[in-house]
């Protein structure tokens, strides 16, 4: 027996093999083989000692066997090669040659010419550590006249402690995967057990056979094409901006749940990223297996092990429908004429906002995918010629970029844990120009190590790359453009993003109309604090209102109950918290952030009249606040505080200073997963505020400043 055939065997099965020694050696000379091969007696049946035997043990024994020809291993490795759970990721195919077609690429690519290709560029892979190793293409088969199958192998490294000597050791296991390629249904299937290598894979296509390869998203609209909804038995929902009190993602199994799916009116708004169905694997319909469906990574799997023969029937049917529907969705022909036709890389918007032709790409791109949504009503679109990394280093300056990696365990895209401060809420990609991307808390901005990568289930994650699942959302003046773009070009479609949001998840562009999705509103909006901002400040007013800003503190000497309660009705302006006391409905209380905010009252927003508002307040800051400062990083802690209380409908902050823009869109992202809005109160709205305040006292400026500095004099004395 060959080596080559030995190593299939190692994939099949250990019952399989026994099977095969059963059915073509004679019992007795089995038992002398087994005597050979473990230098020990069959106590009672040979079965029974079969059974108990290791895998390479067993493959000794067929190979003193020659009653087991090679033709037999072909047979039973051909019919067992998929004992594995089998997955594909699907890929959409695009040759650069848009005549090529399967025949010509079949013709091509005869004997083993495909394998060749592909092996001359696999060998010139480096891998990120040992724990894979010697990936090859081992031989092609043409499955139909339009199918081409590539078989691989490889060797994955396993580490342990070895109980003997209680020293760490490690194994190498033989594993192997395969590929079908499509050209006329111009699809590409990978099914490989370790998902990190599907990417190297795609790639080497890519440059083997001169396409261009991109992963699908199965929308749903092919979910429910090509799927039977009474056969759905669990489904998963998600909704990353879900309705304050409701989960963002739920998982619901029911032996009945596809005629019962309809009727989960709770959970109208939610995607269903994966779901799991039961399929008839053969023509008759009498043979079942499960199979699951997840639609952000393109992946169908079945959990029973199917004969190659039933696989590659089953497996290239049901693929090319899943495609079939995708090609007719992504056929967006007549908006890429429009766009070409509008010329918009020359949009002075555009131009005046981009500084790079990337960024111009990228944001043309995204903004096609938001037409394609509003004109063809689907509420997700792939972005075909853009990889992720590309996306984010594009948009970084116009983006929140949140790490929300898979996870293989839980079947899913999944919130991770800093494991340096335990927070979940925001873990940020960084990435500078010649530098590897970074992974940062922004708590406590410390950097995420690939080897402690851990999802809320406590599941270990193997990380491939940083950008794998990346949530890309846009900061405010990114969807400005986009809307001013789309309202200029495409009027019929339009674009508001008092209504409209959009975000982008991996390539994917996802869109949602749904609700009223506008975060944050500036404090001239509001009608209800007209009396407030409706006014104009001579020049050297406002300088002198600047001296009382940095004078303002986030409270005073005096700041008890009972002082705080007095201050209430007194002609004074003491603290931050003060001048609110003028125009809202604001009362006073001792400064402790923790059960009202600093600042509260009742505000008028989105046909609310009694929405509450918490504001946290902070002192006089000369520089823009950005995301490491020590005031940000205090600002953040309360800002999730709050987030999470039901009570609380808007959220501010409140502070003499400006915010970095990145800050302003951290806070925005927050507000957003937990059904908030924002009011923001910064240097510009306090001017007019603490000015609004002391006109309504008859007051002075001189004599707010002396009353300030006298109070800061009484603050020092008891410190020290």
């Amino acid at each position: 027996m060959s080596e080559k055939h030995a190593d299939k065997l190692l994939h099949v099965q250990n019952g399989v093999i026994r099977h095969l020694l059963y059915s073509k050696v004679d019992e007795k000379e089995l038992i002398n083989r087994y005597r050979v091969i473990t230098k020990s007696e069959v106590k009672k049946k040979i079965q029974d000692a079969l059974m108990r035997l290791e895998k390479q043990k067993l493959v000794d024994i067929v190979s003193i066997s020659p009653e087991i020809t090679e033709a037999d291993i072909e047979e039973c490795f051909e019919d067992n090669r998929y004992s594995r759970r089998p997955n594909f990721r699907l890929f959409m195919l695009r040759p650069h040659n848009p005549q090529l077609n399967s025949s010509t690429f079949i013709s091509s690519n005869k004997g083993e010419s495909a394998v060749n290709k592909m092996n001359e560029l696999l060998k010139q892979i480096t891998y990120p550590n040992d724990t894979i190793s010697g990936l090859l293409a081992i031989d092609q088969t043409i499955v139909n006249p339009e199918t081409l199958e590539i078989a691989f192998k490889y060797q994955e490294r396993y580490n342990f402690i070895n109980p003997e000597s209680e020293q760490s050791d490690f194994i190498y296991e033989l594993k192997f995967g395969f590929l079908w390629i499509n050209f006329d249904q111009r699809f590409v299937s990978i099914s490989i057990p370790t998902e990190s290598l599907v990417g190297n894979i795609a790639k080497t296509l890519e440059r083997a056979f001169d396409c261009f390869v991109s992963p699908v998203n199965i929308t749903k609209k092919t979910v429910e094409s090509v799927f039977s909804k009474e056969s759905m038995k669990r489904t998963t929902l998600s909704n990353p901006d879900p309705s304050s009190g409701k989960p963002d993602k739920v998982t619901i199994t029911d032996s009945n749940l596809g005629n019962k799916v309809d009727q989960l009116k709770e959970f109208e708004g939610y995607d269903s990223p994966s779901s799991v169905y039961q399929e008839a694997i053969d023509e008759d319909g009498d043979f079942f297996s499960t199979l699951g469906v997840n639609c952000d990574k393109g992946k169908i799997y079945l959990t029973r092990q199917l004969k190659a023969s039933e696989m590659r029937r089953w497996g290239i049917w049901r693929i090319g429908q899943i495609i079939g529907h995708i090609n007719s969705i992504q056929e967006n022909g007549e908006i890429d004429e429009k766009f070409s036709s509008f010329g918009l890389e020359e949009d002075p918007d555009l131009t005046a906002f981009a500084t790079s032709s990337d960024e111009k790409k990228v944001i043309l791109e995204v903004t096609k995918a938001i037409v394609t949504c509003k004109v063809k009503k689907i509420d997700s679109f792939k972005l075909l010629d853009l990889n992720t990394d590309k996306i984010v280093n594009a948009l970084k300056k116009h983006t929140l970029t949140r790490f929300y990696p898979y996870c293989e365990k839980c079947d899913h895209y999944s919130d991770i844990v800093c494991n340096h401060c335990g927070n979940v809420d925001l873990l940020e990609i960084s990435t500078k120009r010649g530098q590897a991307p970074k992974v940062i808390c922004s708590f406590c901005h410390n950097e995420l190590q690939q080897d402690q990568v851990r999802c809320l289930m406590d599941h270990k994650i193997r990380i491939d790359t940083w950008y794998d699942g990346v949530l890309v959302n846009p900061k405010s003046t990114l969807i400005a453009l986009v809307q001013k773009i789309i309202n200029k070009y495409f009027p019929n479609e339009g674009f508001t993003q008092e209504e409209e949001y959009f975000y982008l998840q991996n390539n994917v562009v996802h869109f949602s109309s749904k609700v009223a999705s506008k975060v944050m509103f500036k404090v001239r909006e509001l009608e209800q604090f007209k009396p407030v901002w409706d006014r104009t400040i001579a020049p050297k007013r406002r300088e002198e209102l600047g001296e009382v800003l940095q004078l303002l503190k986030e409270k005073c000497s005096k700041h008890s109950v009972d002082a705080c309660q007095a201050c209430q009705h007194e002609k004074s302006v003491r603290c931050i918290m003060k001048p609110f006391v003028t125009f809202t409905d604001h009362t006073l209380h001792p400064h402790h952030g923790q059960e009202f905010g600093d600042i509260s009252f009742t505000i008028q927003i989105l046909g609310m009249d009694d929405a509450v508002f918490v504001g946290i307040a902070k002192s006089y800051e000369k520089k823009p606040i950005n995301p490491t400062n020590k005031k940000a990083y205090e600002m953040l802690q309360q800002f999730v505080y709050k987030c999470k209380e039901s009570s609380a409908n808007v959220l501010g902050i409140v502070v003499a200073g400006e915010l970095e823009q990145g800050f302003v869109a951290t806070l925005q992202d927050l507000a957003r997963r937990y059904g908030k809005k924002v009011v923001m109160w910064t240097y510009e709205e306090l001017i007019l505020v603490v000015d609004y305040a002391i006109r309504k006292y008859g007051l002075t400026i001189d004599e707010v400043v002396a009353e300030l500095k006298a109070d800061s004099s009484k603050r020092k004395k008891a410190a020290s």
